[in-house]
């Protein structure tokens, strides 16, 4: 079986370094100009770009870079003679496998249409972002149950609640998983894992999954830092009708792991998290920080003016000494010591003038001697 060698990895790291990657990543215009050198055809470099970025970021990661030259050396040097149609187990990495069989279920869902209809009839797409209080308690008691000692929840640990969701398919969860873990851990945290049971409750009760989450969430994500902050959002209107698909959401496998539901009713949006806070000490912070950043750039742009202003007089004396010399020069002139100049100069022409006469009449005697001499030496050999 083909692997990818020690050596071969280490040249793959200095072309990735020297395409100067940002955040430990390569944008496609940064990776152009490798793909184009290949000469391949553009169809089979689309076709390698796909396999490679596996968590379709739009950019490529290390380890998604040698996945790209891996394929396009092999299809240059005839290994393989077409594009693969998903990308072989050896050449998968470790920290991707989880992510690639997660699109492979999407793909299959989609595409075969298993477990659902593909044109998901009746579906809403107005999903809502917002955790209620009760919503977050049944979602907490969940994560309780499943985390490893190190706080992490895997995806096949939560296998058993996937069961118990009849209206989600199994490519649908997939999706879900990938959105609330862009970095393609094996494991998530406990926010992602909220806003992942989060996403299935809605799904289980008629929400289209979303194509992308808010960018506050993505940050939280990317950066794994708790963030929740429920009074940046509004509380939306529910119907009898959601409240009690809502409350019917996990029920039945908490009552198997041994969480039943208390049955208390909601009592609104729960701010006990921030009692206690000083808001105005937060805002006052805040303005100091805008202040101090304002007065940063004023210094630095006082730095650059005083510059400017130096390099200004310094081309100032220069144009002043400049003028000073022509002054002195033209002074000179008026007062009548160029003339001697100028005298001494017609002098010196007039004895170069007589040197190179000289010159050209030694040089015409000599060309004489010479055709006098070519002349004896063709007649010497006749």
């Amino acid at each position: 079986m083909p692997r990818l060698e020690d050596a071969e990895i280490k040249k793959y790291w200095q072309i990735f370094q020297g395409l100067k990657p940002v955040d430990n990543k390569l944008s496609g215009d940064s990776v152009a100009p490798v793909l184009k050198n290949s000469r391949l055809p553009q169809q089979q470099l689309s076709a390698i770009w796909d396999l490679s970025d596996i968590d379709n970021d739009g950019s490529l990661d290390f380890e998604e870079f040698c996945i790209t030259m891996r394929l396009i050396f092999d299809l240059v040097n005839g290994s393989i003679p077409e594009v693969p149609d998903q990308l072989p187990s050896w050449l998968i990495p470790s920290s991707k496998a989880a992510l690639i069989q997660a699109n492979q279920a999407v793909s299959q869902g989609r595409n075969v249409g298993l477990d659902y209809e593909d044109d998901e009839d009746g579906l809403s797409d107005d999903f809502d972002w917002y955790i209620s209080p009760s919503d977050k308690s049944t979602y907490e008691t969940i994560y309780q149950s499943k985390n490893d000692q190190f706080g992490r929840i895997r995806f096949d640990s939560l296998n058993s609640l996937y069961s118990t969701l009849t209206n989600v398919p199994s490519s649908d969860i997939s999706s879900a998983w990938n959105l609330v873990n862009p970095k393609s851990f094996e494991t998530i945290d406990k926010d992602q894992t909220l806003v992942f049971l989060h996403i299935l409750n809605q799904r289980e009760n008629g929400k289209r999954v979303p194509r992308g989450v808010p960018a506050s969430l993505r940050a939280t994500f990317s950066k794994e830092v708790p963030s929740y902050d429920l009074s940046a959002q509004a509380k939306p209107l529910e119907t009898t009708k959601t409240q009690a698909s809502k409350r019917s959401f996990a029920e039945s496998y908490l009552s198997k792991i041994g969480h039943g539901s208390n049955g208390n009713a909601e009592k609104g949006t729960d701010f006990s998290a921030t009692e206690g806070t000083d808001w105005e000490e937060v805002r006052l912070k805040r303005e100091l920080a805008n202040l101090e950043k304002l007065l940063s750039e004023v210094q630095n742009r006082s730095k650059a003016d005083e510059k400017e202003s130096e390099e200004q007089r310094m081309i100032k004396y220069e144009f002043e000494q400049l003028l000073k010399y022509k002054q002195d020069q033209y002074n000179r002139q008026q007062s009548g010591s160029g003339q001697d100049d100028l005298s001494k100069v017609e002098n010196d022409i007039k004895d170069l003038e007589t040197q190179a006469e000289s010159l050209q009449e030694y040089l015409d005697s000599r060309s004489q001697e010479l055709a006098r001499l070519n002349q004896e030496i063709a007649s010497l050999q006749h």
